[in-house]
């Protein structure tokens, strides 16, 4: 048993038991003290998990057992950056309502612009921005189990990353497309709209290493980030490949597609990536990858 160790955690109306390797605080099983339900996520330890369960499972569930403490030390209490720097604060969409303010400040001008057909140049920007709000809004919803969600992160380039999920089946860099009446196809190595390639598991891809990289350089420990590309609005979701390096998912639902995953942080770990996710110059001050110089 001295490989396990076992965390107690009560937040947004769940209590739960957490079974964490010692080694990297990984999760192998869970219990639900309100439904009573075991969850073994790695069958290897399973005889070792409901073992060191097993003292929860029989004592007052208002009385918390003694638990040996987790591999991580906790972190200090978190507190929210400085105004203008907690990217908790951004709405879904927010970099690309700032494009289109650019392109026309005037929201009378875009209306008569949008009437009249002269909207060229802004459309793809508000189609984007509806998409991102669409996907935003479902993302919203995890909040109510744990998750913590940020929109619109930007990076050193003037790119953003459009979301970035944070709970406990892991970290999801969300990249959303809004793509209506449209037929989507992901293969190996490339996603196809209406049959036409586009470079969008590529840049999902990047999105991820790059959180990766930046989010275990302020946590000090490894961060897995996955990638996911969100389509909105498309008529068909076709996945011909057994091993997708992306998830693809309809944005339109996709908290219902990241809560239907397997937990593998513990709630410490979670909290403490979302802490430094949340602050702006965990995005723009540590060291790039050779592919990003």
């Amino acid at each position: 048993m001295g490989d396990l160790r076992t965390e107690r955690w009560r937040r947004y109306g769940h209590d739960r038991v957490y079974v964490n390797r010692a080694a990297d605080s990984a999760a192998v099983a869970w219990y639900d003290c309100r439904t009573g339900k075991i969850n073994i996520l790695d069958e290897s330890y399973r005889a070792e998990a409901l073992s060191a369960l097993a003292p929860f499972l029989t004592s007052d569930p208002d009385v918390t057992p003694t638990t040996e403490p987790p591999s991580r030390p906790a972190p200090p209490p978190a507190t929210a950056p400085p105004p203008g720097q907690d990217l908790a604060a951004n709405k879904p969409g927010a970099s690309l309502r700032r494009r289109i303010d650019e392109l026309e400040p005037s929201p009378l001008l875009r209306t008569l612009k949008r009437w009249f057909g002269l909207d060229a140049a802004l459309r793809p920007w508000v189609t984007g921005l509806r998409g991102e709000r669409i996907a935003g809004k479902s993302l919203n919803r995890l909040r109510r189990d744990g998750w913590f969600v940020l929109h619109s992160v930007e990076l050193p380039s003037g790119a953003d990353i459009d979301h970035v999920a944070i709970g406990p089946p892991g970290v999801f860099t969300i990249n959303t497309k809004h793509h209506r009446g449209s037929r989507i196809w992901l293969g190996d190595h490339t996603t196809m709209v209406n049959g036409h390639p586009t470079p969008y598991i590529r840049n999902s891809l990047f999105e991820a290493r790059r959180a990766a990289r930046l989010l275990t350089h302020t946590c000090g420990f490894p961060v897995d980030v996955h990638p996911v590309l969100a389509i909105v609005g498309a008529t068909t979701l076709t996945i011909r490949t057994t091993t997708p390096s992306v998830h693809l998912i309809d944005g339109s639902h996709a908290a219902h597609a990241l809560s239907a995953l397997s937990p593998t942080l513990t709630p410490s770990d979670t909290e403490r990536i979302y802490t430094a996710a949340r602050e702006e110059n965990t995005w723009l001050t540590a060291p790039l990858g050779r592919d990003e110089m």
